[in-house]
């Protein structure tokens, strides 16, 4: 009787242990990144210190993110580890690409990606984001969606966010059909 208790038990334990590492698995990065740096800095570290610490972690162990995610960040490791750091303040794509823009002005392509990377779910936001602060091109803003994994068919920009279409339709031009400008027709002359 009393090993079948302990069976049952330790059977409990199993389950849910396996349950919560389930759980971890599928979660979002940002949650998982932002665990870590938290745990470090309520053990006593310094929010720099932690955020170097977590970022080289999930770099050593390859963590969280898939092949081409981690070899972004590896690449472009300052501009994560700046970010890390910010996760303990911002808690959305959206608060750290703000964030991140503020901290990095230089670095907006880079914030664009990582912020994907870390928040996918948030892609879109972070995009329009980025358009509405003007902080960087449409078409670089799109390079940073591209190199963060996201098809860039599924993002759609605000009226606000959007930069402009920057090409001119045919036929806009003087005489084209009261459109004003020039018209493009090719004169007979």
């Amino acid at each position: 009787m009393r090993n079948n208790i302990i069976l049952s038990v330790l059977f409990c334990v199993l389950i849910t242990f396996s349950t919560v590492s389930f759980a971890q698995e599928g979660g979002v990065p940002c949650l998982q990144v932002r665990n870590l740096l938290v745990t470090e800095i309520e053990e006593g570290a310094e929010v720099e210190q932690a955020a170097s610490e977590v970022s080289q972690t999930v770099l050593d162990e390859g963590m969280f993110f898939d092949p081409a995610g981690l070899s972004y960040l590896s690449e472009n490791q300052t501009a994560y580890q700046s970010l890390v750091e910010l996760l303990n303040d911002n808690a959305t794509g959206f608060e750290l690409a703000i964030a991140g823009f503020t901290a990095l002005p230089e670095q907006a392509a880079q914030v664009v990606t990582i912020a994907i990377l870390m928040f996918p779910e948030d892609a879109n936001e972070i995009y329009n984001i980025a358009l509405q602060m003007q902080v960087i091109s449409e078409e670089d803003a799109l390079l940073a969606v591209i190199n963060a994994g996201v098809d860039p068919s599924t993002l759609t920009a605000t009226a606000a966010g959007a930069a402009g279409n920057t090409f001119s339709p045919l036929g806009v031009g003087t005489g084209a059909a009261g459109a004003g400008g020039g018209d493009t027709t090719i004169s007979a002359n």
